[in-house]
Formats: structure tokens, C-alpha cells, sequence
């Protein structure tokens, strides 16, 4: 079990990260207003939400009470090699530069079918209202959450619908396109504390998710997502699937510019990660599930 205590998670800690992401792409402080805020968000959901460095991070670790890539490392293998992270790498990532401009946010858990506290997003607190980010989904504008009101938005390759249900508490985040409706996840309203939200970061280190690789960017052309062999393509009229027939390593580094080095070490690392998750009786392999499509 890591020790709590021996991770420094403060997002007052990272002017470096912050500065270097300000930099690399291009954005001006300003003061914290609903147009900076989507600005913000914007220039970060350039950054791809893929799991190949959180693979190979928890491998060079195994024995490391550290896994974490926090906002330095983050965005030096984003301008390095490409990389991004995942909801809870991006997450904390996209709180610390909000927290350093003046933004009111805090973390939440939410929960995908059957598998409670697996995603989290931000809540931020702008201009009198709430606002939904959401990097791990690669949201690219704020979405204003109300009780009250359904919500919904529109990018050039998806559609977002928030809706809240009174008898549960909960909001429900769908998304949609010309052709069909799809529930993504639920939340409550309901801020983590820091430890909460640690907990549930490394606790994702050895989630399902973790035993294949994942990528998913947005392009000129929609949001391309891959799961292993199978390659998606979202825009709002509908989505294109294909199974990726030869070199995989060639068409994530063709399609998403990470290296196939990357990949290779990515792929040796997941089965050795599970055979040593199986040892510590930290995974148990289970029946092979369809892909669960963005």
C-alpha cells in the first residue's frame, strides 16, 4: 500500500508545469473569467488522453511507492514525445493551472456502468455559475451544469447532454451524434478532498483499462479513438470503425505521432504488469469485454 504521506500533491506545487504549458502553447495570463476559462480548456484538450505513459510509468515503478506523472512530467513528454495522460493525471494537472490563475475548482469522482469512482473530472466555479471540465473526455469548452436545466453541447465531432436526476442526485453525461445517443458516466456534485482523489488515482494503476492501450485525440477530422486493434473516428454525423490489420505500433505512430518505441515498451510492460498485479492478488483475469467506444 503507498504511503500517502510520501506524495507531495499540492497543486500550489507545479509553477514549473503550469509555465511550461502557458508556453508551449501560447496562452496569456489573464484574470479568471469565463473567456479565459474556456481558452484554458481549449489549449489543454490538445493534450491526448492515452495510457501508454501511465503503463510503462507503473512498471518502472513496481516497487516504487510513487507511480504518479504529475504536471512537470505531464507536459515535458506532451512536447517531447506527443504523450498526454489520463482523467486523473489530466485532472490534476488542469486544477493546478486553474488554481494558479485565480479559478475556484474542485475534483470529482464519477462512475462508468458498474465501476464506481473509475473517471473524474473538475467542477469550476465561474462568474456565479458551475461549470463541468472534463480533460479525460477531451471536453473542449466548459459545460454549465444546473440542477434545473438539461444541458447540452455541441463540438465538430460529438455531442454532450448533461441531465440530472432529483431522485438520485446524480448527473448523467451522454453523448451523441446524428445517428445515436450513448450514457457515459454519473456524478454526484460533491467535491473530493485531496486524499479521496489520491486514493482513486492509484487505485486506477491497476483498473481493467490498464491491460491494453488507449488512445484518444482530437483532429481536423473528429476525435479518433484506439483500443488496441480497433480504431474509431467520432464526428457528429456518425462514427467510422476498422479493425487495424499489421504494424499497430506504425499506425499509432502514423495517427498520433507517439513513437513506436513507446508502444513496444507499452505492450511488454502490460504483461508483466499483470503477472505482477496477480502475484500481489491485485488482479484477477476475467472474460475478454467488447470495446467500450467513445
Amino acid at each position: 500500500m503507498t504511503e500517502l504521506s510520501n506524495i507531495r500533491f499540492d497543486p500550489f506545487a507545479h509553477p514549473e508545469g503550469i509555465a511550461d504549458f502557458m508556453n508551449f502553447f501560447g496562452v496569456k495570463s489573464e484574470a479568471p473569467t469565463g473567456e479565459f476559462l474556456r481558452t484554458l480548456l481549449r489549449s489543454f484538450a490538445r493534450l491526448p488522453y492515452e495510457n501508454i505513459s501511465k503503463i510503462i510509468k507503473l512498471n518502472r515503478n513496481l516497487d516504487s511507492p510513487n507511480p504518479l506523472r504529475l504536471p512537470e512530467e505531464v507536459i515535458s513528454d506532451h512536447v517531447r514525445h506527443h504523450l498526454g495522460g489520463t482523467c486523473f493525471s489530466l485532472t490534476y494537472f488542469l486544477q493546478t493551472i486553474l488554481t494558479h490563475h485565480g479559478f475556484i475548482s474542485y475534483s470529482i469522482t464519477a462512475h462508468m456502468r458498474n465501476r464506481p469512482n473509475v473517471h473524474c473530472a473538475l467542477i469550476a466555479i465561474c462568474e456565479g455559475k458551475k461549470w463541468l471540465l472534463d480533460p479525460g473526455y477531451l471536453l473542449n469548452d466548459p459545460m454549465e451544469i444546473d440542477p434545473d436545466r438539461p444541458r447540452i453541447f455541441r463540438s465538430p465531432h460529438t455531442g454532450v447532454e448533461l441531465r440530472f436526476d432529483r431522485e438520485t442526485e446524480l448527473y448523467h453525461l451522454y453523448t451523441f451524434d446524428h445517428q445515436q445517443s450513448k450514457w457515459r458516466y454519473c456524478f454526484h456534485d460533491q467535491p473530493l478532498s485531496f486524499d479521496e482523489f489520491l486514493r482513486y488515482w492509484l487505485a486506477s494503476f491497476h483498473a481493467s483499462t490498464m491491460h491494453g492501450i488507449c488512445i484518444t485525440q482530437l483532429s481536423e477530422n473528429g476525435m479518433i479513438y484506439l483500443h488496441n486493434d480497433f480504431l474509431q473516428v467520432s464526428q457528429l454525423s456518425g462514427k467510422k470503425k476498422q479493425r487495424i490489420h499489421g504494424d499497430v505500433q506504425k499506425v499509432i505512430e502514423s495517427i498520433f505521432q507517439i513513437d513506436g518505441d513507446w508502444v513496444d515498451e507499452a505492450l511488454t510492460a502490460i504483461g508483466k504488469n499483470m503477472r505482477w498485479e496477480q502475484e500481489q492478488g491485485l488482479f484477477v483475469p476475467r472474460k475478454k469485454v467488447t470495446d467500450e467506444t467513445i
